[in-house]
């Protein structure tokens, strides 16, 4: 999943005002004569439909960065029925909107442009007429139609605002917010199906489970029987109930019969080795355990190295972001106090102000964070906080420049409609959008080699160029676009990274002098030593 950065609170469900205030009637139907396009009233389906495109319609207008009208949504959105169908074609005039499939014509008056009800119900009466008129069009799913027509509402405005059904939403939830499972992940081989692997302290670990057993039944039912889907719908389900499975283990001449207790499972997104002196942790994505995770991790750090830790490096590489109140929590694991971000946007609800927690004993080992072009969102909120504390050193490539936060709303067909509501303020106060995040020491380019870390940390000089050291306050979008061409963003995963991150942190001259080459007074005097 790339999940963008969502703050958790703006994860809504149903309908809001405007929609309940225009049809006062059961939320199910749509029959009022200001809702219908038929004399007869709508199908059930039909109701669902407009109801849908009602609600996603609605929350961009509420919530998007933007200010759009509804009927701009609606004629982007009908004119992606071209992509599926070349010979439908939708055009509008100021009072009237014509569908043309193959020489057949049809007309509708058009709502005033800012009616939202009556555009979303006219946009459903088109997409019947189409079914009626086109055969690729009745050929298609109702649920892919209603998804390609919100796609088309989205399309214009960002590249992050996107509308996933319900069958998609329900994992990215499963991810960010955890399931209801055993904690086991499979490889499906026709109807071979096997345990790849157990997450530590969940049921499966509790009952016994291991990586290599195969499952030959669940509930009682061979697994020959079941999708790919309905072996993951037996292993899911509402914490505290049992699930049967039968596995067969090398070894052991009968099939075991196990029953699991199933329990809330959050997928786990940080991990830890630990290198000579030195506590590596990375993070996959942010989900709702990853601070408290990463906590975790960074006590057992110390229980396992005591006083022999002497340096952390935390590896935000390809992390495509998440929930942005857990980057707030992982900065505040290394900075007491002071702004991680500021968030603004058109809703009043997106003018919102972070700063590290401050109720906790921060983390002081010297810090290395790594970034590189698939670094986006949540992971840059980290790691530009963290350096323009001047808490650690961001090595690497000049990462994605994703700096806008979306809100989930779940929709009535259990789907979810992600819209920009806000762009991000870093804590050095420039926009994180396009930006991103350019590395204190950059990487890009280099052959990974140990000479070439010793090559970019001289222990004499800057461990950048004077260019490079200016205050990212002070940079317009073409100075922006300068600097990150001096650091290009890259997607490969460098071993120079580590080797610039061990050597840095092996020599605490080295690691100051990067530190304080990225404060504002230092960054100011070392540009005025180069004109």
């Amino acid at each position: 999943m790339t999940e963008t950065a969502a703050p958790q609170s703006t994860l809504l469900t149903g309908l809001s005002g405007a929609w309940s205030r225009r049809c006062a009637t059961a939320l199910t139907v749509l029959t009022l004569a200001a809702c219908a396009s038929h004399a007869d009233g709508p199908t059930a389906a039909q109701s669902d439909e407009r109801r849908l495109f009602t609600e996603t319609n609605e929350s961009i207008l509420e919530y998007h960065i933007q200010q759009v009208q509804p009927r701009q949504l609606a004629l982007t959105g009908l004119a992606r029925l071209s992509s599926i169908d070349p010979q439908v074609s939708i055009d509008s005039t100021a009072g009237a909107v014509t569908l043309a499939v193959a020489g057949q014509v049809r007309r509708y008056d058009a709502p005033g442009a800012g009616e939202l009800v009556d555009w979303s119900v006219l946009t459903s009466r088109i997409l019947d007429d189409a079914r009626s008129l086109s055969p690729i069009v009745a050929a298609t799913a109702p649920d892919k139609l209603e998804e390609l027509v919100i796609d088309g509402t989205l399309a214009n405005l960002d590249p992050y605002s996107r509308y996933v059904p319900p069958d998609v939403a329900r994992e990215h939830r499963a991810t960010r917010d955890g399931f209801g499972g055993i904690g086991v992940t499979l490889d499906f081989h026709e109807h071979d199906v096997r345990i790849a692997g157990v997450m530590p302290d969940t049921p499966a670990a509790t009952a016994g489970l291991l990586p290599g057993d195969r499952i030959v039944a669940l509930d009682g039912v061979p697994v020959e029987q079941l999708t790919p889907d309905d072996i993951r719908k037996h292993l899911r389900g509402p914490a505290q109930t049992l699930v049967q499975l039968a596995v067969a283990r090398q070894g052991v001449a009968k099939p075991l019969k196990v029953a699991v207790q199933r329990a809330r499972i959050v997928p786990d997104t940080v991990s830890l080795k630990e290198k000579g002196d030195i506590a590596w942790l990375k993070i996959t994505l942010f989900n709702q355990q990853t601070g408290e995770r990463l906590g975790e991790l960074l006590k057992q750090a110390h229980r396992d190295m005591g006083d022999n830790l002497r340096g952390i490096v935390l590896d935000l590489r390809d992390n495509p972001g998440g929930l942005l109140d857990q980057s707030v929590d992982v900065v505040s694991l290394f900075v007491q106090k002071g702004d991680v971000l500021r968030t603004i946007g058109r809703n009043p609800g997106a003018m919102q102000h972070f700063t590290a927690t401050g109720n906790r004993v921060v983390e002081t080992a010297p810090m290395a964070v790594l970034v590189n072009g698939g670094s986006a969102s949540a992971s840059e909120i980290v790691a530009s906080a963290l350096q323009d504390s001047g808490r650690a050193v961001v090595i690497g490539t000049s990462s994605y420049g994703k700096g806008t936060v979306q809100t989930v709303v779940r929709t009535s067909n259990d789907g979810e409609l992600t819209v920009t509501w806000a762009q991000i303020i870093t804590a050095g106060g420039y926009q994180l959008n396009t930006h991103g995040v350019v590395p204190t020491v950059c990487t890009s380019e280099q052959a990974d080699s140990q000479a070439n870390a010793a090559r970019l940390l001289p222990a004499s000089a800057s461990p950048l160029q004077p260019s490079l050291l200016r205050s990212r306050l002070s940079l317009d979008d073409q100075a922006w676009q300068h600097l990150r061409a001096l650091c290009p963003a890259e997607r490969e995963k460098s071993t120079l990274d580590e080797f610039v991150a061990t050597r840095l942190l092996d020599t605490p001259a080295i690691y100051h002098a990067a530190i304080s080459s990225m404060q504002p007074d230092s960054a100011a005097r070392l540009s005025a030593s180069a004109r």
